[in-house]
């Protein structure tokens, strides 16, 4: 059973894949291999020249980021408004929660923002994940980062930035909750991202 059937379908189709290959800079080939794909079928995908299973289609989707129902709707053209109630959360366990800012499909930067309990915070002496530029903007409260052996106890309006491959750890000594902004490029992996912002 296919998910499109008719050209028009499949040319819509192929023009929203090409426009999220371009936002997210991702190559034909790396769509490919991660839809587990050839390169040649996601070019007849693109030229709406192919009618992929509703399989293949998520396997896309997945690739970038987004829902299978999203590959059928026109990317937006203009300012995306994310208002602070519609925020997705992404992960909480109650001490730490994160949310959402940055928009599918996700490109080459994300953006989240993260609020911990007193007490709470991240990572370890030793802890490392990739090879991201990770910048770090307090907005309410203050916590304590030890980056690389170094600790700097950063207030509202202070930030911090730092490689990801170098070890570091973040913690809310103070009584009341923290809050922070979180820029990453290049974009974490799902796993990493939980992991990295507070697991």
């Amino acid at each position: 059973m296919t998910a499109t059937g008719t050209d028009t379908d499949n040319a819509a189709l192929g023009q929203r894949v090409r426009s999220l290959r371009a936002i997210t800079g991702m190559s034909m080939r790396d769509l490919a291999s991660r839809a587990g794909v050839s390169a040649g079928y996601v070019s007849q995908i693109e030229n709406g020249q192919a009618n992929p299973s509703l399989a293949v289609i998520r396997s896309i989707a997945e690739s970038f980021g987004v829902t299978w129902l999203e590959l059928f709707q026109p990317a937006p053209r203009h300012g995306r408004v994310l208002r602070r109630e519609d925020r997705p959360r992404l992960f909480s366990d109650g001490n730490v929660a994160h949310y959402g800012i940055t928009q599918p499909p996700i490109g080459n930067v994300e953006v989240i923002v993260t609020e911990y309990a007193p007490g709470q915070g991240a990572g370890d002496e030793d802890y490392t994940h990739g090879d991201s530029q990770e910048i770090c903007l307090v907005i309410r409260g203050s916590l304590q980062f030890t980056v690389d052996g170094e600790t700097s106890t950063l207030a509202a309006g202070d930030s911090i930035e730092y490689r990801t491959s170098v070890p570091h750890r973040l913690i809310n000594l103070g009584d009341d909750t923290a809050e922070a902004v979180w820029v990453v490029t290049p974009p974490s992996s799902p796993i990493t991202r939980t992991v990295a912002l507070g697991d």
